[in-house]
């Protein structure tokens, strides 16, 4: 599986989506592969929560890949969740696309 790339103001480059994930993993306080693992139980099943996570299945894109004029098929994932940023709690939604 391939992964897209994301901008990370953390560590000023990119990472792919298996690592911004990850980074979703830490800030939230689970062990590393938990929300990807959801995401894939979500493929079977639309929606797939824990602890407070809510992972969405929205299905499949297909794209080109640049350079390459390779389809690629993507999984299209909605993350819903809560975190603190600077003291106060907030709601984040964010999309992931994860090669298939």
């Amino acid at each position: 599986m391939e992964y897209t790339s994301y901008r990370s103001a953390a560590t000023g480059g990119h990472l792919t989506s298996k690592g911004y994930l990850e980074y979703i993993d830490q800030r939230l306080g689970f062990s590393r592969g938990t929300i990807y693992n959801l995401c894939l139980a979500a493929m079977k099943s639309k929606t797939e929560s824990k602890s407070g996570v809510k992972v969405t299945y929205r299905g499949e894109t297909e794209r080109t890949a640049p350079r390459h004029f390779v389809q690629t098929r993507k999984a299209v994932f909605l993350i819903e969740f809560k975190m603190t940023k600077a003291g106060k709690q907030i709601d984040r939604v964010v999309q992931v696309h994860l090669e298939i």
